[in-house]
């Protein structure tokens, strides 16, 4: 109701302009999660709506922009990630992503695929042959291995596996480097800094959900995202890109940010 409300007197439609004059160059990261068939007309018109107003972001790109400040763009780059290893996002997600030339980012719980076709695993998760196919075609990142949060109620043993153990798993499926990593959940206590630690010393990047957009410089291992699915109506989504919710995440992003940065640094 509240984005309704602002949508109508334009007020997402400023935020979006202000980050623009604000910020200059910059990059937001969304999410999602599972995408229904149902809701791929939603997920489409979400698609058509960021392919006017921003640039799609590879790996390649986000380094550039990252460590050089690179941008040719005159509009702000968009990462959309999925999180979860989903079979809708191989048969959904994937296709609409490549008919409007989108990049997708792929963040799995590889413990939980259904690596071979059913036996023992989700029949909803993706099968290896479709992990492959969005691995040649996109990005894929690990999302730990069994969708753990990793909070400090977690042992030593139990962190290792999760962070160092899924990149392990993932290398050895994909036979290429994964060198990304999705924090599970999004709640403050689903940080710690002992998995912080683990994540610096096996990840070149890692994604964080605390609202805030991507600027040249940003630590690659604080990168933030913001969280949308495909059933939401694009006024929404406009609320959610005006950079209001950037403000209402302000004090956990920052106290997120202090205690895995102290864990960088040890």
């Amino acid at each position: 109701m509240v984005a309704s409300t602002l949508d109508r007197f334009g007020i997402n439609r400023l935020g979006l302009k202000l980050q623009e004059r604000f910020f200059g160059s910059f990059i937001r990261a969304v999410n999602y999660h599972v995408v229904r068939p149902e809701d791929a007309d939603s997920l489409e018109a979400h698609l058509r709506y960021y392919e006017e107003r921003f640039v799609s972001v590879d790996l390649e790109s986000l380094e550039k922009f990252l460590v050089a400040g690179e941008w040719p763009h005159s509009r702000p780059g968009l990462i959309i990630s999925f999180d979860d290893g989903d079979r809708t996002h191989y048969e959904v997600a994937a296709p609409l992503l490549e008919k409007y030339g989108f990049t997708g980012w792929f963040f799995v719980p590889i413990g939980l695929m259904n690596l071979n076709e059913g036996r023992g695993r989700p029949v909803t998760a993706l099968t290896l042959d479709q992990l492959k196919y969005l691995n040649d075609r996109h990005v894929v990142g690990s999302h730990s291995e069994t969708h753990c949060r990793l909070g400090s109620d977690n042992s030593f043993e139990r962190l290792e596996s999760e962070i160092c153990g899924s990149r392990r798993h993932l290398e050895q499926l994909l036979g290429t480097p994964v060198e990304i990593f999705c924090w599970v959940g999004g709640e403050e206590t689903s940080y710690s800094s002992e998995a912080a630690k683990l994540i610096s010393e096996n990840y070149k990047y890692s994604f964080m959900t605390n609202n805030a957009v991507i600027r040249p410089g940003d630590d690659p291992l604080q990168l933030q995202r913001t969280n949308i699915e495909a059933e939401n109506p694009l006024e929404l989504v406009r609320f959610q890109l005006s950079g209001l919710m950037d403000v209402y995440y302000t004090g956990k992003r920052r106290r997120v940010n202090r205690l895995t940065a102290r864990a960088q640094a040890r």
